[in-house]
């Protein structure tokens, strides 16, 4: 070959791999922060160039949190040299249901949303910085189960079952290597799933008797402050200091020092998640469960409760090749999942 043709190749070789590189930001919009993480695509390998994490626990309007997703995209080119017309998309993963036109959030308990059309303020936020990125908005838990599937635990496991209980309680599930999203993109909701004990439990999704108030995240701390508030029990016998807020990790903490009232409280929690998912794997007959979430990850006590109730309740058919699977993406997986529905 002469030096010249030589030259040509190499510099034609350089041009394809730059045109292979694509970018794209996955933002996880949970109840109290927004993750987001700039994700590089070669050739279909995805790696997390950065991550951050932004609270937003004091500012949750929609607006607020387009914000954020704006100020991350005015960032790149300071931080990662990169233009935010370059960015091929942004995805979007939010705990709520989103309807099919994946535009509007229906309900989003959590934060308080409902019939919010975020597609459009996400829109009008960056539409200086990047009027044609594609934006893709997506339920967390699809997310979640997506990244995990593609990168995580999950990678070979032909169907599988995704429970997170965080500040709620959300569902994914994936058969057959299709993430389901239901007739009217709102399958997975199975936090919202009732059971009549809970039936004077409001939900923030406008109903009653959803497992989630009763068993999320927030329904715990909500649970525990009304029985401090009622003389049930106090802060001193659960370890709290004046000014500490009561979470799961408290009962957890507790129930490793013995304390009757955590013991009852981690088995009530325990015996509804339980149940809730051996139902659900009654009706789906999975290959893998994922059980995640800050919740269930951060109290080992309760998860151990959590299987051991999903055991004796599952019909043993559904059980004989179930595998129960811990998350490996973490904090990862929503942004990841999120990027990747944006191809």
């Amino acid at each position: 070959m002469a030096p010249a043709d030589a030259i040509r190749t190499a510099r034609f070789f350089w041009i394809q791999t730059k045109i292979m590189d694509t970018y794209y930001l996955g933002f996880d919009i949970g109840g109290t922060n927004a993750r987001c993480a700039l994700i590089r695509n070669t050739e279909g390998q995805f790696k997390i160039l950065a991550s951050q994490k932004h609270s937003i626990r004091g500012s949750q309007t929609p607006r607020d949190v387009a914000l954020v997703i704006r100020h991350v995209v005015s960032k790149l080119p300071q931080d990662f040299q990169i233009n935010a017309n370059e960015l091929s998309g942004i995805g979007v993963a939010i705990a709520g249901q989103i309807a099919i036109d994946e535009h509007t959030i229906l309900n989003a308990p959590n934060l308080n949303w409902h019939g919010v059309n975020f597609y459009d303020v996400i829109r009008e936020s960056i539409a200086d910085l990047a009027p044609d990125v594609r934006i893709r908005i997506a339920n967390d838990l699809n997310a979640i189960a997506w990244g995990e599937y593609h990168f995580g635990a999950a990678r070979t496991i032909p169907s599988l079952l995704a429970v997170y209980v965080g500040t709620g309680i959300g569902g994914g599930l994936i058969l057959d290597g299709k993430l389901m999203l239901g007739a009217d993109n709102v399958s997975g909701e199975i936090g919202h799933c009732k059971f009549p004990r809970y039936k004077d439990y409001p939900c923030g999704c406008g109903q009653s008797g959803c497992v989630e108030a009763f068993a999320g995240g927030k329904a715990i701390e909500y649970r525990i402050l009304h029985d401090i508030q009622n003389g049930v029990i106090s802060r001193q016998e659960l370890g709290l200091s004046d000014d500490e807020h009561p979470t799961a990790r408290c009962i957890e903490r507790a129930w490793r020092n013995g304390l009757p009232y955590a013991k009852a409280f981690w088995e009530e929690t325990a015996m509804a998640i339980g149940m809730l998912i051996a139902n659900a794997i009654a009706v789906i007959n999975p290959h893998g469960l994922l059980l995640g979430g800050g919740v269930l990850e951060g109290c080992p006590e309760l998860l151990s409760l959590v299987v051991g109730n999903i055991m004796d309740y599952a019909p043993r058919a559904s059980t004989a090749n179930l595998q129960f699977i811990k998350p490996t993406l973490h904090d990862d997986a929503g942004t990841l999942g999120a990027a990747l529905l944006c191809l």
